[in-house]
Parts: structure tokens; C-alpha cells; sequence
């Protein structure tokens, strides 16, 4: 690869990373094209791309970015994964690490901040951005129904009375 081919490869994966918000890097060893090609696919469906660069090429692209401090984290054979919402590569991946030996998660980088294996774990154990847009919905989708709710209680109220009145009058009758 000559040197243009290299900055071609560092500045396509400098544009891919500046719509992310979070970064995993992890070591994989003995991993077959079908492997990784399911880790594409497992990231493709949270929004995340998973990238495999040499580590001279990784750490001139995120030289200079929020994403500086996995440096240190590049020994070895190594891969990002990255994405829009950071939760959906820490879940892909740890839960890849888990599966097996071949994947070992070094370091990762949320909001500029560096994280340990450790956390990138915590990390996919949160709700995902999805999750928890849900929720907020579905709390949001409480608020009006209880208040339905309550403005319609009396006059249930008022119904249920009058039905046992009714009933009642003509058990007497």
C-alpha cells in the first residue's frame, strides 16, 4: 500500500468515526472472515460499523480526535467498533467476549472519557438508545391515559351505583 492508499484509508476512517459517539476497541485473535462477517451484521442492526486497521493507520485517524486516548490500547491485532449510540457496540462486542476466547475487549472511549474493559461491560449492560426512547414514550403515553382515567372514575362510579340499585330493587320486586 503506498503512502496516498494510506492517507485515503485514514481519512475515510476519520469520516466515518465523527458521527460516533463512542468507540470499542478490541483484540481478536484467530477470528475467520465468517466470525467478523457476523460482527458486521450484529453492529449493522445497532447502527455501529466494526472496522479492522492496522494501528499505525488507527492511530494517525483518531490523532487529534475525541478518541485519542484508545491509543494506548493499540497492541496487537486490534478492531474498532463504533457508532451512533455507544451502547450497541459494547453490547455486540462484549457479548462476543463472552461467547469466546477469540475477542478481548482493551479499552473503549465514551464522550472523550477512556474506559477499562470493565466498564465497556457496565456499558452494554444500559438500556440502548431505542430502549429507551420507549420508554420515555410509554411514560409519556401514561400521563394523558391516567388523566382520561381519573376525569372518567366518577362517573364509572356513579354507573356501578345505579346498576346496583337497579339490581337490588329488583331482587325485592
Amino acid at each position: 500500500m503506498n503512502r496516498a492508499e494510506k492517507q485515503s484509508r485514514v481519512d475515510q476512517l476519520r469520516d466515518e468515526m465523527t458521527t460516533a459517539t463512542g468507540l470499542v476497541v478490541a483484540g481478536y485473535d484467530k477470528l475467520t472472515v465468517e466470525e467478523i462477517s457476523e460482527l458486521r451484521t450484529e453492529l449493522r442492526v445497532t447502527g455501529g460499523t466494526i472496522r479492522v486497521v492496522k494501528n499505525t493507520l488507527a492511530r494517525l485517524s483518531i490523532k487529534g480526535t475525541e478518541f485519542e486516548g484508545a491509543t494506548s490500547a493499540l497492541t496487537g491485532a486490534t478492531l474498532f467498533a463504533f457508532g451512533a449510540d455507544p451502547i450497541g457496540p459494547a453490547k455486540v462486542l462484549s457479548k462476543a467476549a463472552k461467547a469466546g476466547a477469540k475477542i478481548t475487549l482493551k479499552a473503549g472511549i465514551l464522550n472523550g472519557k477512556v474506559l477499562s474493559p470493565d466498564d465497556v461491560v457496565a456499558l452494554s449492560k444500559l438500556p440502548g438508545l431505542d430502549e429507551l426512547r420507549a420508554k420515555f414514550l410509554g411514560i409519556m403515553n401514561q400521563v394523558p391515559q391516567k388523566f382520561v382515567m381519573t376525569l372518567a372514575a366518577p362517573a364509572r362510579s356513579f354507573v356501578t351505583v345505579m346498576a346496583a340499585r337497579k339490581d337490588k330493587l329488583e331482587e325485592e320486586a
